[in-house]
């Protein structure tokens, strides 16, 4: 999908920014939700024009004024919670993110107190929720496909927050969430008081 300044001949934002990636050599990041927290290097979509925000853009109106395959990475930090129907927006990370393109997603883990705290949070993830596009037998209502190229539970979200006593219990429960995340999930979560985040990474899957 071209953008219609692209067709008038004008160069928009989001072509200029796709030319000088392509000069530079580096790679087309998208942060869509990106708040005032833009990752670097990337071009922000955000429906509110804070600071570092490139586009604004309701991402619940689609499709989004971005070109097909356009991303070698789109960036999901604390954005898909506050979606009630997540399939519409991941159909459009999947339109955007040429094959093979990455996906990084942070949201909150349904068992932790940030999953509900905020009241703009519509639902919450367990680590087996993204293997609904395309890696399980239930994935028959969308066409967007990924393949989960990796998912950690993460303890604490900023762990640099917490004094130290508590740092140092969060890193050993770090260690056993990250070497037995299947058991931590499913008995552990509720009597180490939740676990904060999850962190994913998917790969687009295109013919």
């Amino acid at each position: 999908m071209k953008s219609s300044l692209a067709r008038t001949g004008f160069e928009g934002p989001v072509e200029a920014y796709l030319r000088q990636r392509r000069q530079e050599g580096t790679p087309a990041v998208f942060d869509l939700g990106c708040g005032a927290r833009k990752t670097e290097g990337a071009f922000g979509v955000d429906t509110v024009g804070l600071p570092g925000v490139d586009l604004v853009h309701d991402l619940t109106a689609r499709p989004y004024p971005l070109p097909d395959g356009c991303a070698d990475e789109v960036v999901l930090h604390h954005v898909i919670e506050h979606f009630a129907d997540p399939l519409p927006l991941m159909e459009e990370v999947w339109r955007l993110t040429r094959s093979g393109g990455r996906v990084l997603i942070r949201t909150p883990h349904y068992s932790g107190p940030y999953a509900w705290i905020d009241p703009t949070h519509r639902r919450a993830f367990t680590s087996q929720s993204f293997h609904y596009f395309g890696e399980n037998g239930y994935s028959y209502y969308t066409h967007a496909r990924f393949r989960v190229a990796g998912v950690r539970l993460k303890y604490f979200m900023e762990e640099e927050l917490w004094p130290g006593p508590q740092r140092a219990w969060g890193r050993a429960v770090q260690w056993v969430l990250d070497r037995h995340p299947t058991f931590s999930e499913r008995y552990l979560c509720y009597l180490i008081g939740g676990i904060e985040e999850l962190q994913v990474t998917l790969e687009a899957v295109k013919p």
